[in-house]
């Protein structure tokens, strides 16, 4: 986990769940920048917004933040065709369960995940 200003970052492999608390109406930006936490120029998916994110040479990620909106990055690799979470671009086979997360367990670590965002957010720090 990394904590810089007002932004977090925690991983839990293969999810890397970026969260800030700035608010969606404040006009400072933040960009997350993480270290080797993927392959190199491995293609990722934010499963909250299903856009893609391609890591860097060193696997690492450098996104900036929507209006203070979090984000869970996971390989494209880890989602399940077909399934339930961003099918428009996940690439992980179809029917294989051990190459791909279901997309019951992926929908799972969305919602805890957004309520770990919530529950600091409401807060109005990270202390």
């Amino acid at each position: 986990m990394a904590v810089q200003d007002q932004s977090m970052a925690v991983s839990k492999p293969p999810m890397l769940a970026l969260f800030t608390n700035v608010g969606n109406d404040s006009s400072r930006s933040v960009n997350w920048k993480v270290d080797a936490a993927f392959r190199p120029n491995e293609q990722l998916v934010d499963v909250l917004t299903c856009a893609k994110v391609t890591a860097d040479a060193q696997g690492g990620v450098n996104v900036p933040s929507a209006n203070g909106m979090p984000q869970v990055l996971m390989p494209a690799a880890s989602i399940r065709k077909g399934g339930t979470v961003c099918p428009s671009v996940a690439t992980g086979q179809q029917g294989k369960k051990s190459a791909a997360l279901p997309g019951v367990r992926v929908s799972w670590a969305v919602v805890l995940t957004s309520m770990l965002f919530f529950v600091l957010g409401t807060t109005g720090h990270w202390d």
